[in-house]
């Protein structure tokens, strides 16, 4: 949980790009209805039967309906797609870079239950570059911005964020109000 210091506000909160979400929801989406379909088919067409080799194989095959143990396949698999869509769009929701006027804040889940949370006060930023590669992202309208900082944390990359010209002018002038405000109580 991020908390905010006396008298921050967030400017603007970003997250990947909601064209990135879809890009890698499209396989588990198009093999989740798939297998939706298959699993309905088997209600309404003949059941199917045993392969012959397998039956002179294993005689006692013949007492079980294969249509049962494909319902039983196509179950498992359903649940492991949810599980993964899940985990995506878990990730895509909780991956996020906060601006506010103090500071930018870099929120990352790294798995199910690791997150990290690392932060740079406006006056660390030395230098911000935007990174628009391939026909989608310049179309769309998003990219990569790169903030390089003098502090621990050398570079803070907000990846595939939409409008990231209009993130950075953002930053820079909450860096320039965060600077004056030092500047006038003598921080700086």
């Amino acid at each position: 949980m991020i908390t905010l210091r006396p008298n921050e506000k967030i400017y603007l909160i970003k997250r990947r790009h909601r064209i990135v979400l879809m890009r890698s929801l499209f396989p588990e989406l198009l093999i989740f209805s798939i297998t939706i379909i298959l699993t309905i088919s088997l209600f309404f067409i003949p059941p199917p039967s045993w392969p012959n080799w397998l039956m002179n194989f294993i005689p006692s095959l013949s007492e079980f309906e294969i249509r049962y143990l494909l319902l039983f396949f196509f179950s498992l698999l359903l649940l492991v797609l949810w599980t993964i869509i899940f985990l995506v769009v878990t990730n895509y929701y909780l991956d996020c870079w906060i601006v506010t006027n103090e500071r930018t804040i870099h929120t990352e889940l790294r798995g199910l239950f690791s997150r990290i949370f690392s932060s740079v006060d406006h006056d660390k930023i030395q230098d911000i570059t935007i990174e628009m590669e391939g026909f989608f992202p310049t179309v769309l309208h998003f990219g990569d911005l790169y903030i390089e900082t003098a502090g621990e944390f050398r570079e803070f990359v907000f990846r595939q964020i939409p409008e990231p010209y209009k993130t950075k002018d953002v930053i820079f002038k909450a860096q320039r109000e965060f600077i004056k405000k030092m500047k006038k109580d003598g921080l700086l």
